[in-house]
């Protein structure tokens, strides 16, 4: 088999999409929030989606690719939620602050972050996988870049490290609570590091009389 005919056909795969694949991706989220990657199936996504198990793989190769673009679809949803949370709030700092606490909202509200240290788990001893969750990890972190740069606007120019640095601390930060949550860390010790995280984030975007020099910011920015 080439190489190309192991890549994904797209990837990817927009939110609106219809027919087939809309309604393969709607079954195949169902199964994996009710079962989680290890326990959901292909067989099962296709009867709950009412399609041939041979057509299902004709959009979608595996399970590894149907599991990570049912995890884009929820991160675009996220993205949007947290978008219009904040819609109405007209400072950049304080919309800043607002996000970032209707995105912790979001994810509480859900299993996702354990669904995602599954999958990392999983992906360290499984090479296709592993090709799909880099992708996977690339795209939330250029969804978070965009996310940051549209919710401040100018006021993403006077973060220390920028809009990228800033995805970075809060992808690497979620990443780490994910681990800890999996792993049953007690819950007052995971709110500390939210907490800390949402200190950093205010820090960052509060008018600040005295600015470092720039040689200051350059190295942040190069960190």
């Amino acid at each position: 088999m080439s190489h190309a005919a192991t890549q994904p056909r797209t990837f990817p795969r927009s939110s609106t999409d219809t027919g087939h694949t809309g309604v393969i991706l709607k079954a195949a989220e169902s199964c994996f929030s009710g079962a989680g990657y290890a326990g959901a199936s292909m067989r099962e996504i296709a009867e709950l989606a009412g399609v041939s198990k041979s057509l299902l793989h004709y959009h979608f190769q595996s399970k590894e690719h149907l599991f990570v673009e049912v995890q884009i679809r929820a991160y675009e949803r996220l993205a949007a939620r947290v978008t219009s949370a904040v819609s109405a709030i007209a400072s950049g700092p304080e919309r800043g602050l607002a996000a970032f606490d209707a995105l912790c909202a979001s994810l509480r509200e859900t299993n996702d972050m354990a669904v995602q240290a599954e999958l990392w788990a999983a992906a360290m001893s499984n090479d296709k996988l592993r090709v799909h969750v880099t992708r996977l990890r690339e795209f939330f972190r250029d969804l978070l870049v965009r996310s940051i740069t549209r919710i401040l606007g100018p006021e993403a120019a006077r973060l220390p490290l920028g809009a990228e640095g800033a995805a970075d601390l809060v992808w690497a930060t979620l990443s780490g609570i994910s681990v800890a949550e999996a792993f049953g860390d007690p819950p007052e010790r995971i709110e500390r590091c939210v907490q800390a995280l949402r200190v950093l984030v205010g820090v960052s975007l509060s008018p600040r009389e005295n600015e470092p020099p720039a040689e200051v910011g350059d190295a942040l920015r190069e960190a």
